[in-house]
C-alpha cells in the first residue's frame, strides 16, 4: 500500500524535529508522496527535497497559511507552487502582520494598564504568536495581577483565562488580532499555488477562535479555496464522511495528513490516527489513485 502525508511540520515554523530528522522519519514510513507544510514560510522545502534526494519520494511544495475571516481565523494551505513566487508573497504578508503586532501590542498595553493590570516596560510582539497571547503571558507571570485575580475570581487566571475574561470581544481589553484575511491570501496565491486547501476545517486553529461548520466551509469554498483537508487526527469518522460528501457535491480536491509537530504524543508521519493510514488524496497535478 501507497503512504503519504501533506501535513507536517519542522523547526523552521512550530516543529519539534529539524527538516534532516523528519527526512529519516518520512524514509522510515516508506512514504510515496510528502508536503512539509510550516507556518507562513516555505524556507525548509529545498532543503527537504535534498535530504530526501535519490528515495524515489515525491515532495509537494506547501505552506501552512493563518488567515482572518471576519471575526474568526483559519488555516488554509497552499500545494504545488514555485518556491520563490510564494517566498515573495509570504514576505509581503509577514511585513504586514509585524507592522500590525506592533499596533496591536501597543493597544493591548494600553487596555491592560487602563483595566488595573501591571505589564513589563519594553514588551515587544512575537513573530510567530499573537500580540495578545504574548500580553497574556506577561499579565500572568506578574504577581501583582495575580493577587487581584485572587481577589476577583478566588484563583490564579492561566493565559486562556486571561483572554476571555479581558481579551475576548467585548471584553474591556479587547483588539482586533493582527492578520491578512483569506480574501487577500487567495487572491495572492491563486497566482502561483495549482490547489488551495482548507485545513482541518472542523478544528478550532487556537482558544480564541471557532472551528467552522458546513455553512462556514462552504462559504470559504466560495472565495476560491480548491479544497478541503479531509483526514486529520482531530477530525471525527462522522465529520470526515460529512467532508467526503462536500467533496463530491462540489468536485473539490481534498488531502490528508498528521499535522505531526515532532512531539512524543503526536500521531505518526503518514497516519491521522492510531495505526490509520491516510487512503487517499487528490489534488490537480497529483493523487493516489
Amino acid at each position: 500500500m501507497n503512504k503519504f502525508d501533506l501535513h507536517f511540520h519542522s523547526t523552521y515554523s512550530d516543529g519539534k524535529l529539524s527538516v534532516p530528522e523528519l527526512a529519516e522519519v518520512i524514509k522510515r514510513e516508506k512514504l510515496q508522496f510528502c508536503s512539509l507544510t510550516d507556518h507562513n514560510t516555505v524556507d525548509g522545502i529545498r532543503e527537504l527535497e535534498t535530504s530526501l534526494s535519490g528515495s524515489g519520494i515525491k515532495v509537494i511544495t506547501g505552506v501552512e497559511l493563518t488567515a482572518k475571516y471576519g471575526v474568526n481565523e483559519t488555516h488554509i494551505v497552499a500545494y504545488d507552487f514555485d518556491i520563490d513566487k510564494a517566498a515573495e508573497i509570504l514576505k509581503e504578508r509577514n511585513e504586514l502582520v509585524r507592522c500590525q503586532k506592533i499596533e496591536e501590542m501597543k493597544k493591548a498595553i494600553y487596555l491592560s494598564r487602563k483595566a488595573g493590570l501591571q505589564i513589563t516596560g519594553g514588551l515587544t510582539p512575537l513573530d510567530n504568536q499573537p500580540a495578545t497571547l504574548t500580553t497574556a503571558l506577561d499579565i500572568c507571570a506578574n504577581r501583582f495581577n495575580q493577587e487581584i485575580f485572587l481577589k476577583k475570581y478566588g484563583k490564579e487566571l492561566t493565559p486562556e483565562d486571561v483572554y476571555f475574561e479581558y481579551q475576548a470581544p467585548g471584553k474591556a481589553c479587547a483588539v482586533e488580532r493582527s492578520g491578512v484575511s483569506v480574501e487577500w491570501l487567495v487572491e495572492k496565491f491563486k497566482l502561483v499555488a495549482k490547489d488551495l486547501i482548507i485545513a482541518h476545517s472542523f478544528v478550532s486553529v487556537s482558544v480564541v477562535t471557532k472551528p467552522f461548520d458546513e455553512v462556514g466551509i462552504n462559504d470559504l469554498l466560495r472565495l476560491g479555496i480548491t479544497g478541503v483537508e479531509v483526514y486529520h487526527n482531530k477530525t471525527s469518522d462522522e465529520q470526515i464522511s460529512l467532508l467526503k460528501k462536500i467533496v463530491n457535491e462540489h468536485g473539490l480536491y481534498y488531502t490528508g495528513g498528521s499535522d505531526f509537530h515532532g512531539r512524543e504524543t503526536d500521531t505518526t508521519i503518514g497516519q491521522y490516527g492510531d495505526n490509520r493510514a491516510i487512503p487517499d488524496f487528490c489534488l490537480s497535478n497529483y493523487s493516489s489513485k
